[in-house]
C-alpha cells in the first residue's frame, strides 16, 4: 500500500524528504504543500458530490470571488517569497497555504466546465458563502492536524485520492468542452484516465 501511494505521489511531486511529513518513520507520498493542496481538493469534491453540485455552473458572487482570491494569494506569496530567499517557508505554512488553494480549485473547474453563456446558469457552486468558508475551515483544520502529527496515515490516502480527483477534473474539463451536448460519462472516463495516467507516470519517475 505504501509503495502504491508513493508511486502515485511521485507522478506530481518532488517528494523531498525535508519538505514532507513523516509517520511511523515513513515519508508521506506527497510533500507538505502538495498534501495540503490535494486534501483540500478531496474535501471540495466530496462536498460537491454530497450536495449534488457537479452540474453547477453559476458564477461566484462578489463575496465568494474575493474569498477565493484571498485563499489563493498566500500560496503564491509564500512560494515566491521563499524562492527569492526573503524567508524560509515552514511545514506549517506549506500545508496550510496548500489546503486553502486546494479547497477552492474544484469550484473553478466546475464553473469552467458547466457554465454555458447561451443558457441561464441557475445552479450555484456555493448556495451560501458560509459553505465556502466551512470548506476552507475543514481543509485548514485537517492540514493543522497533519502538522501536529495526527491523522497522517489517513492524510496520505486522502491526498492521493485528491490527486486523482484534481487531474481527473482537468481531463473532465477537456472532455466536457469537446463534447458539450454528449451523453458520454465524462467523469467516469476522466477519473479512469487520471488514475491510470498517474500510475504509469509514477512508474516512469526514477
Amino acid at each position: 500500500m505504501i509503495d502504491f501511494l508513493e508511486r502515485m505521489g511521485s507522478a506530481v511531486c518532488h517528494q523531498m524528504a525535508e519538505r514532507s511529513f513523516l509517520f511511523d518513520g515513513m515519508q508521506m507520498p506527497l510533500c507538505a504543500r502538495c498534501t495540503g493542496i490535494y486534501i483540500g481538493v478531496f474535501f471540495a469534491f466530496c462536498f460537491f458530490f454530497w450536495k449534488k453540485r457537479m452540474q453547477a455552473g453559476k458564477p461566484f458572487s462578489l463575496q465568494q470571488a474575493v474569498i477565493t482570491g484571498a485563499a489563493i494569494l498566500p500560496v503564491g506569496l509564500d512560494g515566491v517569497g521563499s524562492y527569492l530567499g526573503f524567508w524560509e517557508s515552514s511545514q506549517l505554512m506549506r500545508v496550510l497555504t496548500g489546503s486553502l488553494v486546494g479547497a477552492v480549485v474544484p469550484g473553478f473547474l466546475l464553473m469552467a466546465g458547466n457554465f454555458d453563456p447561451k443558457r441561464e446558469n441557475v445552479m450555484p457552486i456555493y448556495e451560501k458563502t458560509a459553505e465556502m468558508v466551512l470548506l476552507l475551515a475543514v481543509s485548514v483544520a485537517f492540514g493543522l492536524c497533519l502538522w501536529l502529527g495526527l491523522l497522517q496515515p489517513v492524510g496520505a490516502v486522502l491526498s492521493v485520492m485528491g490527486e486523482v480527483l484534481l487531474w481527473g477534473g482537468l481531463v473532465w474539463l477537456v472532455l466536457k468542452n469537446l463534447r458539450k451536448d454528449s451523453k458520454m460519462p465524462c467523469w467516469n472516463i476522466a477519473l479512469a484516465v487520471s488514475f491510470v495516467g498517474l500510475f504509469i507516470m509514477g512508474g516512469l519517475v526514477p
